[in-house]
C-alpha cells in the first residue's frame, strides 16, 4: 500500500531584518539635547534668540532621526516637540520684551503738562523746579505756573508765608490735569511743599 502523495510546501522567504533589535538613534539624541537647551534659552529674555537657532536644528535632527530604519524613535519625537515648543516660547517672550521696551520708550519720550498752583492769604515766596533748575518768585496772592516736561521728570513746589504775619498757604502739583501732590500750612512763616513725577497721572 502506497502513501498518499503530498505536494511540497512552498517556503516563505524570511526577511533578514525580521525581529532585528532596534539600534540607538544618534540623530534623535542630538535633537533631544538641542531641544532641551533651546527650551532653557527660550524663556530667558534677550538670550532667547539662541532658541531661534537651536530650535530649528532640533526639528531637523529629529526629522532625520524619524526616517532612520531600525532605530529608536522616542528621542527623535521628543526632540521635535521640544524644538517646536522652544520656538513658540521664544516668540512669545520676545514679543513681551519688545512690547515692554516700547512702552518704556514711549513713557520716556512722552510730553507732560505740569501745573503748579499756590493759594495764599498773604505775601509768600514760591520755589519750584522749572525743568532745568530751581526758580523762585515772590507773590502777594494766588499763583499758577505751567511748564512742559518730557519723560519721568521730577517736580517740586514749595511755598513759604510771610514771617511778619500769620498766613495760610496751599501748594498743588497737577500732571496732565490730574493732581499728584497737595499740601497746606498756616501760621507765621507757614510752609507747604509738594513733589511728584511727570509720569504720575
Amino acid at each position: 500500500m502506497t502513501e498518499p502523495y503530498s505536494p511540497p510546501v512552498a517556503q516563505v522567504p524570511v526577511d533578514p531584518n525580521y525581529n532585528q533589535p532596534l539600534k540607538g538613534n544618534g540623530f534623535g539624541t542630538t535633537a533631544l539635547v538641542l531641544g532641551i537647551v533651546a527650551i532653557v534659552f527660550s524663556i530667558i529674555p534677550i538670550l532667547g534668540f539662541v532658541a531661534f537657532i537651536l530650535g530649528p536644528l532640533a526639528l531637523i535632527f529629529g526629522g532625520i532621526g524619524l526616517t532612520r530604519k531600525f532605530t529608536k524613535k522616542g528621542t527623535s519625537i521628543t526632540g521635535l516637540v521640544l524644538g517646536a515648543i522652544s520656538i513658540i516660547v521664544a516668540i512669545i517672550v520676545t514679543a513681551i520684551v519688545a512690547a515692554a521696551a516700547n512702552g518704556v520708550s514711549e513713557a520716556l519720550n512722552k510730553e507732560h503738562k505740569i501745573e503748579y498752583v499756590v493759594t495764599t492769604s498773604g505775601p509768600a515766596k514760591v520755589s519750584y523746579w522749572n525743568g532745568d533748575g530751581s526758580s523762585n518768585e515772590d507773590i502777594a496772592a494766588d499763583w499758577k505756573k505751567e511748564i512742559t516736561a518730557t519723560g519721568l521728570s521730577f517736580s517740586t513746589l514749595s511755598v513759604t508765608g510771610d514771617f511778619s504775619a500769620a498766613t495760610s498757604v496751599t501748594c498743588e502739583i497737577l500732571v496732565d490735569g490730574a493732581s499728584v501732590s497737595k499740601n497746606s500750612g498756616s501760621g507765621t512763616a507757614a510752609m507747604a511743599s509738594c513733589s511728584g513725577t511727570a509720569s504720575a497721572k
